[in-house]
């Protein structure tokens, strides 16, 4: 590579990371940005075309094509993607008081075996959305026909339906619905996601407008994804689908393009009426009820805003079994309902929905990307021919740009490296997805993502992580055989420009398919439900609404529990926690919510207690579920990609990966001292000291082994006293001999928690 080309590289780089940092804060810049991404990106792809196809032979010339097939592919998306983000589009909020009569509103909450305490969740928060009660009522579609499902959902004031068939699925559960109701505005829910108190003050007022036939709200999801979770990264990637449901809806919603997911969206019900009700015939309802609906200049809306939250699947076997359902029902939506033949459709709608079929067929392009470098390093099949000095004038800029703009085009939301990491990881199941779809034309099934999970071990997936453990082997092989070539006299490859271009093709993948075999790692999920930080003032009790009243702080929470901090270092309140296993707690809204309590610890100079509700009637229930989901604040919509390198994500995992955390189960609180005291042991007395104290046990430090399971003490300062103890548990620190000890009283322990 000349001088000339260096300088014209740099000076490229420059100027497109100089654009980068202008679009954060001028319009302009990002034009000039985008605009720049695509220009180089389609010089490249046309110099690819024309100079780098193989001709070293058919075998090598068909994978050539191939190769520049899939990147043509994904070109035609970064362009329709770059139309999605050209422009900002936010819509003006139409309040209620519109209306000169408010709409009567019917609540479809579609359930088939969905955990009790799940469904609980849902249809309490979506009876406390504000609304007139007269006017809103509550279904919940069982096609379980679950006789417990019927009274939870009477108990809670709600209606229940049951159909006698579940012929198709959800769909048809939603149409069986439909013909027993007759609310104004239909909304659907799934039986996870718990509305926020306005979800109806800032979605139904563009029914106003006549021609709007629905109205779609993001799917915002409370828990961490299986690539969040597993790789613990909770907190610097936002959940996987954020990028579609935030970004691409609203790019989507310009063009009267939005797509209905299946939850968070409201209906108009003569609009549906006319279209026969929700779509069948294929596992995806959702996708094509939306563009029905969206023909002959019908509307739709899409409120950018966090409204409703639930559950994203829980495990990667369960997230690859729903990428399945959506990849397939895609594919049979265009087969029955072809974007291109459906009247009505103006021309952006038709590209946009052709566009979203097309994207699912990124397994197969992605796995070209995986397998190109390997045939080459392992077969001498080429899938581009060309020099390195020339591919890098070419590429570099083009990628480049790529990286910039998709950055300020998806607002930090996502990035192109981890865009990769996604697809690599899916990649096998959705190109075995759609060519089984395609060629064997298998009948779908719909499958309910399983919510809720719990469990305790940690797991490798062997199967699920079989297709990434071939691919990874295949590329360790390749770098063997590319170490051989340089390090010994054994020549493998005659083209010393492609061995490089390859070598650094195939570590690129290798580090996205190292992840997607640590993602088959399963952590442990040991709580049934989520738990949200809180910051709430509270009090606790020993006796329902009289005795002693603690100040104190729920410090995060759940439907089933939480964890209260109390600063109060006195000695009533050390008495208080020591000896009280059963609480009450009171706040501004719960009143009197009985508490058992499983562990207590000190950290710095704070006391903390684990505890579980008890009995909890409706109203209290409600007012959990109206503090945690329904009236708490937006924590989700501001959640960006921070440090979330992907190289820091490996070290990561190995970092914080280890076993099972030991579980709290103290009960009364341990004072930290140093008091000196004489052992009495079988044959002798040896000194020791006890490190902390409580009313149940202490730990104690000697220098000599105890080798006794029971024994006494005597404390220095206090000698007419003994405390019999049994030995919980031993380590060796240092010098030192550590005991975990609980007192006993006559033949029985007092209490556990040594």
């Amino acid at each position: 590579m000349d001088i000339e080309m260096l300088y014209c590289l740099a000076g490229s780089s420059i100027l497109l990371l100089l654009l980068y940092f202008l679009a954060s804060k001028y319009l302009w810049s990002k034009y000039i940005l985008l605009f720049a991404f695509l220009i180089l990106n389609g010089i490249y792809l046309v110099w690819r075309t024309i100079y780098t196809l193989p001709t070293v032979g058919i075998v090598s010339f068909i994978f050539g094509l191939l190769l520049l097939a899939a990147e043509w592919a994904g070109y035609s998306q970064s362009i329709t993607f770059t139309i999605l983000s050209w422009k900002p589009f936010k819509r003006k909020i139409i309040p209620l008081y519109s209306f000169r009569e408010l709409p009567t509103v019917d609540v479809f909450i579609a359930t088939y075996n969905e955990p009790a305490d799940l469904l609980k969740r849902t249809i309490t928060a979506c009876l406390l959305m504000r609304y007139p009660k007269e006017k809103l009522r509550v279904y919940v579609c069982d096609d379980g026909k679950r006789e417990e499902i019927k009274k939870m959902t009477e108990s809670l004031g709600a209606y229940y339906i049951k159909r006698e068939d579940n012929k198709h699925a959800k769909a048809g559960n939603l149409n069986h619905a439909m013909s027993v109701t007759n609310g104004d505005i239909i909304v659907t829910m799934d039986a996870d996601m718990v509305p926020k108190i306005n979800f109806l003050e800032r979605t139904l007022g563009y029914f106003k407008d006549d021609q709007v036939t629905f109205v779609q709200a993001p799917q915002v999801f409370y828990n961490a994804d299986p690539f969040q979770y597993n790789l613990f990264y909770e907190e610097r990637l936002t959940n996987e689908q954020d990028f579609f449901m935030r970004r691409l809806e609203e790019g989507k919603d310009r063009f009267n393009s939005t797509m209905y997911v299946g939850s968070n969206a409201l209906f108009r019900r003569t609009a549906l009426d006319k279209i026969g009700g929700f779509a069948t015939g294929v596992i995806t309802e959702d996708m094509a009820t939306g563009m029905l609906l969206q023909t002959k200049s019908q509307k739709s809306v899409f409120v950018n805003e966090t409204l409703a939250v639930g559950l994203s699947a829980e495990t990667f076997p369960d997230l690859i079994k729903q990428r399945d359902r959506w990849c397939r029902g895609n594919i049979q939506v265009a087969r029955k309902w072809n974007p291109l033949n459906i009247k009505g459709l103006s021309l952006m709608q038709r590209l946009l929905y052709l566009d979203g079929i097309h994207y699912w067929f990124f397994g197969v392009y992605k796995m070209i990307y995986l397998l190109a470098p390997l045939l080459f390093l392992l077969f001498s099949i080429y899938s581009i021919q060309t020099n390195f000095s020339t591919l890098i004038i070419f590429w570099f800029p083009a990628f480049l740009s790529s990286l910039l703009a998709f950055r300020r085009m998806a607002d930090s939301k996502r990035s192109v490296l981890w865009s990769h990491v996604y697809e690599v990881t899916l990649a096998p199941y959705m190109a075995f997805s759609v060519l089984s779809e395609i060629f064997l034309k298998e009948k779908g099934k719909f499958n309910v993502t399983k919510k809720g999970i719990q469990n305790n071990e940690r797991s490798f997936l062997w199967e699920i992580s079989l297709p990434y453990i071939i691919l990874l082997v295949m590329s360790v092989i390749s770098l063997l055989l590319v170490c051989l070539h340089v390090f010994t006299p054994m020549k493998i490859y005659p083209n010393i420009d492609m061995l490089i271009i390859n070598v650094f093709w195939v570590i690129y993948n290798a580090l996205a398919i190292a992840i997607a075999l640590l993602i088959t790692v399963e952590r442990p999920r040991f709580r049934g439900a989520e738990r949200f930080m809180v910051n709430l003032a509270a009090t606790l009790s020993n006796k329902q609404n009289r005795g002693l009243q603690i100040p104190c702080t729920i410090t995060d929470m759940s439907e089933h529990g939480a964890r209260i901090e109390i600063k109060q270092k006195d000695f009533d309140t050390f008495q208080f926690i020591s000896n009280n296993n059963y609480l009450y707690l009171s706040t501004n809204t719960l009143l009197g919510l009985k508490l058992q309590k499983h562990w207590v610890t000190k950290i710095k100079d704070s006391y903390y207690i684990g505890i579980s509700f008890l009995d909890v009637n409706n109203d209290q229930y409600r007012s959990l579920i109206s503090a945690l989901f329904v009236e708490s604040i937006d924590i989700y919509s501001n959640k960006v990609y921070e440090n979330a390198s992907v190289l820091g994500a490996i070290i990561g995992f190995f970092h914080k990966t280890k076993k099972n955390p030991k579980k709290l189960n103290r009960k009364s609180i341990r004072q930290k001292t140093n008091i000196p005291v004489n052992i009495q042991l079988i044959d002798q007395s040896i000194e020791g000291k006890l490190v902390d104290l409580s009313n149940s046990g202490c730990q104690l430090k000697t220098r000599k082994r105890i080798k006794q399971q029971t024994f006494s003490f005597v404390m220095k300062e206090k000698t007419e006293n003994d405390a019999f103890v049994q030995v919980q548990w031993m380590r060796k620190k240092g010098l030192y001999y550590y005991y975990g000890l609980s007192f006993k009283s006559d033949n029985q322990s007092m209490q556990e928690g040594a």
